[in-house]
């Protein structure tokens, strides 16, 4: 049996099995192999005083006696099997498994692998995984064992017993890393590292396996970001700009702009002025001014004979900025125009229209707008977020309809610059430093629960003010026990004040009806938004005064930043309050220094350290591939290596040598470069 042959004709697989593992993603025995698991369980022998209340142990044990069944006052079926591990007695207890009292006879040798407790003085282990042994010494026990993400019909004793049937036969598995690095590196060699992750020889082996993934994976990553910017760093510019006179633009502005700001521009017309494509990514700080940075890239675009694309992630949020746009650009003859999916027919056809005709010169809208019946007069500026990467694939869907744009990345998210040139590595980048004058600092209280009726309280002033408030939950449903949901503080709010306008957004609901909820608080038709983290990145709301975090503990820093920034969007006096029930010191301390700083990238910088391994980026949002081995955070020195190596790659075109060539097929069918 070959690497690509189906799983089905897997030893003890078949149809049905295959089908369960095709929902997993399952279709060859290559896919099976690289099912990793998501944890490992401990299995180092133990008597039953050594287990922990609980907690999953394993547990050789001898049967003392037949099975017994109970029925309990809810009509469960409960078997119980007699056993002892030699000093003390217990049962083995299984729920709903009748057919399990006559599983065993005295004096079989068993490992029960389950969670033990002790009820009324005897210890139980529930419903285990149970096998049965010869040898009382337990040593042919896997003592480091797998623990998958499976799907209902598939146990864990089925799966490694699949995967293990697998293994036991020679693996002929392709070498991504060559010979030289796996020396060089000390990494262990992809056929070993595939049994060590599945089944560990020792804990020590599986850490070494993990390494090796670990670096492959940064390492693929980091030469995919290299060739990226090398083809984007590489194309000749096709658009000329001639004129970069800002006076009229400027003059007719409002407020001044920043030194940062200013000096983001000059990086900008640089770019224009220079023989290659512009690809350039805006960091700057909640409310620091990014889109009128953007707004002056499209003035020049459109000045110059082009037209401009404004990408955002949502339909509100292209309303929002399609608005403040049209304030920017409108008094200089520039016509702006948005493109929503929910406008009737004819509407959308005569925008589409005018687009291809030149009449339009700068259209704002969803990532639809590089779809294929979109089609532009003379596009030269496209100006997207962070969370749509706009990567080589959309520049050769625009390459292909004959556009050749300069490209601006905006992101709302400081990051500390080390990670950044990392997540952004393809990207030029640019940081605005500096606030506009006169922006109000939002007011950050630190407060317990008991103080939450007193929030609420001064949430209702607020409101009679004819303002509007944000609360903040971490979870959606009441399962998670002890945490504040969206639907509980919802009802207790209503219940609560029954005359305010109440609404609840969350990451289930659909996208049409969390645009629906979004655009009624934004037209002030709610007077209090309970949302989960879906507002962090969203639109700008002028009467929204206050936002109240549940559970503040359970988010981190740089997040907790993200959903202040949804207040103080105006003149008006905003506040932002954070509510945890956490006694803990590092936990307080953390969530003071919130109250402490304003400055994103302070935040972003001290987030790091704190939750160091945790998951400080999201991944997702960033466009980034999710790494099943490696951290950003945790493998920062790894990170520093692997770049290294990967300079020395293409800066020595070793990917054309036969020796590299398995990291350049990889690289080829993973990311679809080189």
């Amino acid at each position: 049996m070959n690497l690509l042959s189906e799983v089905q004709y897997i030893k003890g697989v078949g149809p049905s099995r295959a089908k369960l593992l095709r929902s997993l993603g399952i279709n060859t025995v290559m896919d099976l192999l690289h099912f990793f698991p998501r944890r490992y369980l401990d299995l180092t022998p133990l008597n039953f005083e050594q287990g922990h209340d609980d907690s999953v142990g394993a547990f050789p044990c001898i049967v003392a006696d037949y099975g017994y069944e109970v029925l309990t006052r809810s009509r469960m079926r409960i078997v119980k099997i007699p056993v002892t591990d030699g000093r003390r007695k217990g049962s083995a207890v299984f729920f709903n498994q009748p057919y399990m009292k006559d599983a065993f006879k005295p004096g079989d040798k068993l490992v029960l692998i389950g969670k033990i407790r002790k009820n009324y003085g005897e210890y139980e282990i529930l419903n285990p995984e149970w096998q049965k042994f010869e040898k009382t010494d337990y040593v042919d026990y896997a003592r480091i064992c797998p623990v998958y993400p499976l799907t209902k019909g598939l146990t864990q004793k089925i799966m490694r017993k699949i995967i293990k049937s697998v293994l036991q036969d020679p693996l002929e598995v392709d070498e991504v890393l060559p010979q030289s690095v796996l020396k060089e590196y000390r990494l262990m060699p992809k056929a070993s590292a595939l049994r060590n992750i599945h089944f560990p020889e020792s804990w020590e082996k599986l850490t070494k396996a993990q390494e090796r993934f670990a670096f492959e994976e940064l390492l693929l990553f980091q030469l995919a970001m290299m060739i990226t910017r090398r083809h984007l760093m590489g194309e000749k510019r096709k658009n000329t700009y001639k004129d970069f006179d800002l006076k009229p633009f400027l003059k007719n502005l409002p407020f001044s702009l920043t030194e940062g700001q200013k000096k983001v521009i000059k990086e900008i017309i640089s770019d224009l002025k220079s023989d290659r494509i512009m690809n350039r990514l805006i960091q700057g700080d909640v409310g620091s001014g990014k889109t009128v940075v953007a707004s002056i890239a499209l003035y020049l675009a459109v000045k110059n004979g082009y037209q401009g694309a404004f990408m955002v992630p949502t339909e509100i949020l292209s309303i929002q900025h399609g608005a403040t746009l049209k304030k920017f650009l409108n008094p200089h003859g520039i016509k702006v125009e948005v493109l929503k999916g929910d406008m009737p027919k004819a509407v959308k056809e005569q925008i589409l229209c005018d687009l291809e005709k030149g009449r339009i010169d700068v259209v704002v809208g969803t990532h639809a707008l590089i779809q294929e019946n979109v089609k532009f007069y003379r596009l030269g500026m496209v100006v997207t977020d962070e969370q749509h990467r706009f990567g080589v694939r959309q520049r050769e869907a625009l390459v292909k309809k004959g556009y050749y744009p300069d490209v601006l990345v905006m992101s709302a998210t400081p990051i500390p610059r080390t990670l950044a040139l990392t997540i952004y590595s393809d990207l030029d980048i640019s940081v605005i430093d500096t606030m506009p004058r006169g922006r109000q600092k939002v007011d950050t209280y630190v407060v317990d629960e008991s103080m939450r009726t007193r929030v609420y309280k001064f949430m209702e002033s607020e409101i009679k003010k004819g303002n509007q408030a944000y609360v903040v939950c971490p979870a959606v449903e009441e399962s998670d026990i002890g945490l504040s949901s969206v639907e509980e503080i919802g009802r207790e709010l209503q219940d609560t004040f029954p005359h305010l306008r109440i609404g609840i957004l969350h990451g289930k609901m659909k996208t049409e009806e969390k645009d629906r909820i979004m655009k009624d608080f934004y037209d002030k038709k709610i007077d209090v938004l309970v949302a989960t983290t879906v507002v962090e990145v969203g639109v700008d709301v002028p009467s929204a005064t206050l936002i109240v975090v549940e559970n503040a503990e359970r988010f981190g820093l740089a997040q907790l930043h993200q959903l202040r920034g949804r207040v103080g969007r105006s003149d008006l006096k905003s506040y932002c309050v954070l509510i945890s029930g956490s006694k803990d010191m590092g936990v307080k301390a953390r969530l003071n220094f919130m109250m402490k700083t304003h400055n994103g990238f302070e935040i972003a910088q001290k987030d790091l350290e704190l939750r160091g391994p945790g998951e400080f980026l999201g991944v997702k949002q960033h466009g980034m591939p999710e790494f099943k081995f490696a951290s950003l955070i945790k493998d920062l020195k790894l990170l520093e290596t692997t770049k290294t190596l990967a300079d020395e790659i293409i800066e020595k075109d070793l990917l054309s040598t036969h020796e590299y060539k398995g990291l350049k097929r990889t690289l080829e069918d993973k990311f679809k470069i080189v």
